[in-house]
């Protein structure tokens, strides 16, 4: 049998110690210069529950990962049982030096002595690190066994601060173990974690504070109208996200609730029964007040934060923990969540799925049946309460294999507790029928697979933008722009290959394992969202991988470990300094600097949007469900406006929708037709991904005709962009409408030209 050896990282700097003989073989480590080793004795420290627990032949060398889980302490007959030896042969350091006796069922922190020689007297040097050093089987906790190889490395614990986190708490009569501290101090130490759980929550609140106080928009109109039964078809509390299917599509259109140029077979359902659940009440309970509403919303984000909390405690350092929290928790893709009521659905998914990753971890680790079951159910309720986003978090299940050399049934079976509800989910979902069709915003990779890998390159490049660099996509989607974003993402991505690396591989074995998936996850998590347009509010899941990589990062260059050198030299050390200072900026500066503007900015939206429309109901007067409107030109605030004129939620008698464009042409050619016509390379409605009702691949085409109640539609003239001009043919007069038309900074009403007349609109 090779002799055992123990490498001590403390004050001194590295001291290797080796002892010879049977693994029950060993040498305590210390920081002493005069400490006495005997290589024939074992000395174990026993005074916490060991998390991860270890197993024969392994040095643990106790720190605050170790001393999270809480103080535990194992009775003489425990460790006696470990060591295989009688109870009253165990020693426990008194003071500086000296020994004496513990009874069997003792309490007290045991420096514990098993050797050839049992009951032979030892003493050392008592101001050491805490090690604990286990010969043979694993200790039990609770009657219950730890999986024994749960611990590969051993932990260091070399300044004053992590080994006070480590002491536990007894009473003063039991205080007789190594590096005891006082009770006052300890608590002290336990409250640190919460205090800066607390201030964190409380920046972050203040970074969203606008998002709360946000009325309520978009979809948030259409679903109160669904909770009030005014929506022109029947919505119940588990559906709400049912906006658009085969039985009232025509009616939508027909009342104008759709646009003229929607796709004929447009679908837009999603199935989220557990979210609509949640919005169902809050619309019941709280009568459509955004406030509360938002509020709502508000402990969701906490709840996440809190999850992914503790996914990261369970891993990492406590110093790396506490950044990617930071780093998650005030990330800009948060805004949009709070703000949106309709879009809670992804803070609900994030709580739900950061516990399931969190027990998906344990379970591939041990193989526990109550954690693959655990990992299951919460990966249930994030399928069913953010639908297909929550198959984001199947990124990180596959990307677990990477870190591992597994059979392929033994894989499999390692999926068994996400794949099992995802494949339920989606066979549930296939069967209602829910999915997306004829939209240009999204694209469904099972309907439409072709349409779906033709817009995935630019997503990708534009969610890793968003997510790494915490750019704005949305200001780089047209031409050359496309280009340069590709380009500076390449660019970053070479350019932190060298960083990354550095950084993971000065981690211990389980965190670098740990991290190795998360990075692969959180590029695998992208994947589902490449299905809609790019957005900040598409990067939560990914997001959880994210923060922790960029901390590790920046936590291996601002703070080198014992013994390493404060600035490191050489190109690859100057490349990781840099690579640290322009993440750190990103996610700890400018990334909440952009949340805060972010849920401003959609405060200032829906505010806007709540002026026009009651600009508006003021013009037409009350009630407003018989009122007929047009819109010679709008924005896309006009679609959701319909359901936010009356406190119900009914629209008026007719909404009528000419053109969602920038500067239009109106020709009035006779008493019921005029022509619109727009600006020579623009169109009368968006085209391509930014259009919600039309694909790009069912492009309308000179000489089609569409009809919709009360109107004909025929299209004049298609452009390299598309429709340019269309002719509309009204049933009635179409003087009889209140016309608007939605500038940039109001709402205001004109007028139609008269016969044989043109005007201008412009935004």
């Amino acid at each position: 049998m090779p002799p055992t050896t123990a490498i001590e990282q403390g004050a001194y700097g590295n001291r290797q110690y080796a002892g010879g003989g049977s693994p029950a073989s060993a040498v305590s480590t210390g920081f002493g210069q005069d400490d006495v080793f005997e290589p024939q004795h074992v000395f174990v420290l026993v005074s916490q529950h060991c998390t991860p627990p270890a197993r024969a032949g392994q040095l643990l060398v106790q720190s605050e990962s170790v001393a999270q889980d809480g103080a535990h302490f194992f009775s003489g007959a425990e460790v006696g049982a470990v060591l295989g030896v009688d109870a009253g042969s165990l020693v426990s350091g008194v003071g500086s030096v000296g020994s004496a006796a513990v009874s069997s069922g003792g309490t007290s922190a045991l420096l514990a002595q098993a050797a050839s020689a049992p009951r032979r007297a030892v003493t050392t040097n008592a101001d050491f690190d805490k090690v604990a050093y286990f010969t043979a089987g694993t200790l039990c906790h609770g009657f219950r066994k730890f999986s024994p190889d749960r611990l590969t490395e051993s932990f260091r614990m070399s300044d004053r601060e992590s080994r006070d986190a480590s002491t536990p708490e007894i009473k003063a009569k039991d205080a007789s173990y190594i590096g005891s501290t006082p009770r006052t101090e300890t608590r002290k130490k336990s409250r640190r974690p919460l205090l800066e759980l607390t201030i964190l929550l409380a920046v972050g609140a203040l970074l969203f504070s606008p998002a709360v106080l946000t009325p309520l928009f978009l979809d948030d109109h259409l679903q109160g109208a669904m909770v009030e039964g005014t929506f022109p078809a029947p919505r119940n509390a588990f559906n709400l996200y049912d906006f658009v299917d085969d039985a009232d599509r025509t009616a939508l259109t027909d009342r104008g609730l759709l646009p003229w140029w929607s796709h004929p077979k447009l679908t837009i359902r999603f199935f989220r029964p557990l979210s609509s659940a949640l919005l169902w009440v809050d619309h019941r309970v709280f009568s459509h007040a955004p406030l509360p509403m938002h509020l709502h919303s508000l402990v969701w984000w906490v709840a996440a934060v809190l999850a992914v909390r503790s996914l990261y405690r369970k891993i990492f350092s406590a110093r790396i923990a506490l950044m990617a929290t930071a780093i998650f928790a005030l990330a800009p893709c948060h805004a949009l969540p709070i703000a949106w009521v309709a879009n809670r659905e992804t803070l609900v998914c994030l709580v739900f799925g950061a516990l399931a990753l969190a027990a998906q971890a344990r379970w591939r680790d041990g193989r526990s049946l109550r954690d693959g079951a655990l990992a299951g159910a919460f990966f249930a309720l994030a399928l069913l309460g953010g639908g297909e986003y929550a198959l984001c978090f199947g990124g990180y299940v596959l990307a677990m294999d990477v870190v591992r050399r597994e059979s392929v049934p033994r894989r499999i079976g390692g999926w068994a507790p996400f794949l099992v509800p995802a494949l339920a989910y989606l066979a549930v979902r296939g069967v209602l029928g829910y999915g997306t069709a004829g939209s240009g915003f999204y694209s469904d990779p099972i309907r439409d697979p072709g349409e779906f890998l033709a817009g995935a390159p630019w997503h990708a490049v534009a969610l890793l933008a968003t997510g790494w660099l915490t750019l704005d996509a949305e200001a780089w989607r047209l031409g050359l722009a496309r280009w340069l974003l590709a380009a500076i993402v390449v660019a970053v991505a070479a350019g932190l290959v060298v960083p990354v690396r550095r950084a993971l591989a000065a981690l211990p074995a389980p965190s670098r394992n740990a991290a190795v998936w998360l990075l692969v996850g959180s590029a695998l998590a992208l994947v589902p969202t490449l299905a809609v347009v790019p957005a900040r509010r598409l990067l939560g899941v990914s997001m959880v991988g994210v923060a922790v990589v960029v901390a590790i990062v920046i936590e291996r260059a601002w703070f080198p470990g014992k013994g390493e050198a404060t600035v490191s030299r050489g190109r690859a050390a100057s490349l990781a300094s840099l690579a640290a200072l322009g993440l750190g900026f990103t996610h700890l500066v400018h990334g909440p600097g952009t949340a805060w503007l972010e849920a401003r900015k959609h405060r200032l939206d829906a505010s806007d949007f709540a002026t026009r429309v009651a600009w508006l109901r003021q013009r037409v007067g009350v009630p407003t469900t018989k009122a007929e409107i047009g819109i010679m030109r709008g924005m896309a605030g006009v679609f959701f406006a319909p359901f936010a004129l009356d406190a119900r939620g009914r629209p008026p008698r007719r909404w009528c929708v000419l053109a969602q464009a920038g500067h239009v042409l109106a020709l009035r050619r006779d008493a019921l037709t005029v022509d619109l016509v727009a600006t020579e390379g623009r169109t009368l409605y968006p085209i391509g991904e930014r259009n919600l009702y039309r694909s790009e691949a069912a492009q309308l085409r000179a000489g089609d005709q569409l009809a919709v109640r009360g109107l004909r539609v025929t299209i004049l003239e298609v452009g390299e962009a598309g429709p340019r001009s269309a002719r509309f043919v009204f049933d009635t007069d179409p003087g009889r409408l209140v016309w608007i038309s939605d500038m940039f900074d109001e709402t205001k009403e004109v007028e139609l030209p008269h016969e044989g007349f043109g005007e201008p609109f412009d935004p």
